[in-house]
């Protein structure tokens, strides 16, 4: 893999439907034109606002996205620049630290031209896990189990290399076909930090339903910030909604910096305390006291077989 202005997108690959958009990028499919169209991947171009941006493409080695509406042109030319910068460097980090990983996305090329830096990204055909959840509504706790434990290779593995990914949301994961049993892949670093740099713009953006409490009110981000996500997907897949709801948003972000949530609902009443207790413990408001992302995979096997037994 290579980066290099001498080489076009269009030489290597026909860029066909559009699979998504982002406030400053847009994923297409991509039919490579070395093998008859027989390999497909996804095309994430990262667009730049602002003036060529030469050398910051890596060597070898959506939805969601920040809004760029109502923004002056100055504007969002800092924050598109700092976005663009900020995804190269984390995914060169994993390129480098973490791939290959079956639970994150795999990075096959990187090109650059006047328009941005396009990211040739392997193409995962089986949806979002946001999808799944609307569809199925909740999971049952066997499966709830082994998406997070998916989830939690995947983290496993971005933490080990220092990076934290800052913006984990059902809407960022992606399942590689449409089994039942699919590989579920982490995707979409735009926002995501390594711990040695981290660019105060990226900060500046997440999604609140899934943000940490020292990430709201602007403290310290770590790794542990991840699993306070994990936390609010679990209690998600189990109940089939979020927990932290409220009428105003202020309200919503009090809730989350207080910690306060509950399993009243009578969704709750058939779910093991096993598993409560590992949602509540990934949901401290205190980041040192949630279990890592290690700690969650060697604890869901031990969660499984209670869940069995409880059944049985």
């Amino acid at each position: 893999m290579s980066t290099t202005e001498s080489r076009r997108l269009s030489d290597d690959y026909e860029v066909a439907d559009v699979l998504g958009r982002g406030g400053f990028s847009i994923v297409r499919r991509g039919v490579s034109k070395s093998d008859e169209g027989k390999t497909q991947v996804a095309i994430k171009t990262l667009r730049r606002l602002g003036p060529a941006m030469t050398g910051m493409g890596m060597q070898q080695g959506s939805k969601g996205a920040p809004s760029s509406g109502g923004l002056p042109l100055w504007k969002q030319v800092s924050i598109s620049d700092a976005l663009l910068t900020n995804e190269i460097l984390v995914m060169r980090r994993i390129v480098e630290n973490v791939a290959p990983h079956p639970n994150v996305i795999s990075l096959h090329d990187v090109y650059e031209d006047a328009h941005g830096v396009h990211l040739v990204l392997e193409l995962c055909s089986g949806g979002e896990l946001f999808d799944r959840i609307i569809g199925r509504e909740r999971y049952s706790e066997f499966d709830a189990a082994a998406v997070v434990r998916q989830i939690a290779g995947g983290l496993k593995a971005l933490h080990k290399a220092n990076i934290i990914h800052r913006d984990l949301k059902p809407e960022n994961c992606l399942f590689s076909d449409r089994k039942e049993d699919s590989t579920l892949k982490i995707m979409d670093f735009g926002l995501s930090s390594v711990e040695d740099f981290s660019d105060p713009v990226v900060a500046l953006f997440g999604s609140v339903d899934y943000v940490s409490p020292e990430a709201l009110s602007r403290q310290e981000v770590s790794t542990a910030s991840d699993m306070w996500s994990v936390g609010v997907i679990l209690y998600i897949l189990l109940s089939g909604c979020p927990p932290f709801h409220a009428a105003t948003n202020q309200e919503k972000q009090q809730r989350i910096l207080q910690g306060e949530f509950s399993f009243q609902e009578h969704t709750w009443k058939t779910i093991t305390s096993s598993a409560k207790d590992l949602i509540s413990s990934l949901l401290s408001v205190e980041p040192y006291k949630r279990p890592t992302a290690s700690d969650v995979r060697l604890l869901l096997p031990f969660l499984l077989l209670r869940t069995l037994l409880d059944i049985s």
